[in-house]
């Protein structure tokens, strides 16, 4: 009998993501328009300094969020690799830095963020001034990884998936959905635009959840021959 341990792992971890993600996408929409990714320093530190606790606990999920999918890369890319080995790899491994990179990110920004806004609030013009250019604390500062790269495989495995049986046909059809909005958030980033950003948090509220707690199902009950 062959091991199935690699599918019923990444099952379950897909379910926590899944879960994850609707909560840290419902944190980040609810969050004081101060609080959100684009605004600048100015307004962003000193409203940080007086409610941290949303922000706080969004950065806590998502780190969470990052070291699940490392569970769930290899079990749902062992699904299709067959098909095209080559684009599974790569984006695979794109995907797990991704994971990494997130998680470390927000991981630091736990870290150092509350410091720096007191800092902000608390110094001259100067110190303000200094804390503007530098305070952000994250090594991935517009979601190219936790989000482009992760979409991408995202996208990767949806498409290959499309041209066979591996996965049920509308569940592909939503994780390509799902890239979509997950490739939208590094665009909203890089160009500061609120809407793009709203989109892609508010598409992931629904989608999000329903297709990584799907994929975790579908890993839990994958049997290989």
């Amino acid at each position: 009998m062959k091991d199935d341990s690699l599918f019923k792992l990444g099952g379950i971890c897909a379910i926590l993501l899944g879960v994850a993600k609707l909560l840290s996408s419902g944190i980040y929409l609810t969050l004081a328009p101060d609080l959100r990714a684009e605004v600048p320093a100015a307004k962003f530190l000193p409203a940080f300094a007086q409610n941290p606790s949303s922000l706080i606990s969004f950065f806590w999920i998502e780190a969470f969020v990052g070291i699940l999918g490392l569970a769930v890369i290899p079990a749902l890319s062992s699904v299709v690799k067959p098909r095209n080995e080559g684009w599974v790899r790569w984006a695979s491994t794109l995907a797990s830095a991704g994971f990494v990179i997130s998680a470390v990110g927000y991981t630091l920004s736990i870290a150092r963020l509350p410091n720096i806004a007191k800092a902000f609030v608390a110094g001259d013009v100067v110190t303000q001034a200094v804390l503007a250019a530098v305070w952000k604390s994250s090594i991935d500062l517009f979601g190219l990884w936790g989000y482009g790269a992760v979409g991408f495989w995202v996208l990767v495995v949806s498409v290959l998936a499309v041209r066979s049986n591996d996965l049920p046909k509308f569940q592909t059809y939503l994780g390509i959905l799902l890239a979509v909005l997950f490739l939208l958030v590094p665009v909203g980033a890089i160009f500061k635009n609120s809407s793009i950003l709203l989109v892609a948090a508010a598409g992931g509220l629904v989608v999000s959840p329903i297709w990584w707690i799907w994929t975790g199902l579908t890993l839990r009950g994958y049997k290989t021959t």
